[in-house]
């Protein structure tokens, strides 16, 4: 799907930048502030850049710019607070953040096409979903 390599390349992009330095010793209070602000920066920038739009590609580059956030929040929230719940937390909200965006493409189809292409949207979501469920319970 080339929607998400897109949405992961912009991911790990945002995330390199609020967990950058995380990984070898645990992140402080003020580091993880910092990193918040940085992602909340981060999205208004990109949402500025969705202004001169409209219609369904308004709805697109919105959902892109609200996935980015709220999968950027999530996976700094896991490496601040290392915990299966709150990787749990973040392949949601990778998996939420995909089927929104997968949705609002589908918005530029009609008919059986568009049923088609909300349902394969939502099968991906559920696959995910339920991976992020047997990920969560095996460790």
């Amino acid at each position: 799907m080339k929607t998400s390599l897109k949405i992961r390349a912009g991911f790990t992009a945002v995330f390199a930048l609020a967990c950058a330095g995380a990984t070898a010793a645990a992140m402080t209070k003020d580091e993880y502030k910092a990193k918040q602000k940085a992602i909340a920066a981060e999205y208004q920038a990109e949402r500025q850049k969705c202004g001169a739009r409209y219609g369904n590609s308004l709805d697109l580059c919105v959902a892109r710019t609200h996935g980015m956030r709220d999968v950027a929040k999530a996976e700094l929230e896991a490496a601040y607070k290392p915990s299966p719940a709150n990787n749990y937390k973040a392949a949601v909200a990778r998996a939420r953040s995909e089927y929104a965006i997968a949705k609002e493409e589908c918005d530029a189809q009609k008919g059986a096409m568009k049923k088609k292409c909300v349902a394969d949207a939502r099968a991906a979501m559920d696959r995910a979903l339920a991976e992020a469920k047997a990920k969560s319970y095996s460790g």
